[in-house]
């Protein structure tokens, strides 16, 4: 498995302080705060972005929401590994920890963190949400638009969707 530990972050430390518009005016900006490629590929409410992560994929997708605006970015971190294998998963959530360790020196304590087979902490920022997941044997970093995390935390604004 690999990650790339200071790339991740870098791209944390950068979107905490970028002036976040969560509208696709942000694409261009943040990719070149960021050193990356910039946008690749436009879909109807995806963009996909060329990242300088060699790890799993060098992209991240940047997704529309119906509300409004952008709701996230995410990105794969992490290479794949197979759940079957004990020592690659507990050497993921090793790495899964150092994140959350270096995330911390820069974000503070995370307003949450969810415990179990895929974990997941979270910073609440004024004007962006960070993430970070062991999800389906990676882990992924999503920037979030506060308002977008207001609504997936909404349950019944989830449920009429």
């Amino acid at each position: 498995m690999f990650v790339e530990s200071e790339k991740v972050q870098h791209i944390v430390t950068v979107a905490a302080l970028f002036d976040w518009t969560w509208t696709e005016d942000d694409l261009t900006p943040v990719c070149q705060a960021l050193g990356w490629e910039g946008v690749v590929k436009r879909y109807k409410h995806i963009a996909t972005l060329r990242t300088d992560l060699r790890a799993a994929q060098s992209q991240a997708y940047w997704y529309t929401w119906d509300q409004g605006g952008i709701g996230e970015l995410i990105m794969v971190v992490t290479d794949k590994v197979d759940s079957n294998d004990i020592a690659s998963t507990e050497r993921l959530r090793e790495e899964y920890e150092g994140l959350v360790a270096r995330f911390t020196t820069v974000l503070g304590t995370p307003y949450d963190v969810q415990r179990g087979p895929e974990p997941e902490a979270r910073w609440d920022r004024k004007n962006l949400v960070i993430r970070l997941s062991v999800l389906r044997g990676y882990i992924n970093l999503f920037l979030v638009n506060p308002a977008y995390q207001e609504w997936i935390d909404t349950p019944e604004d989830l449920q009429t969707y």
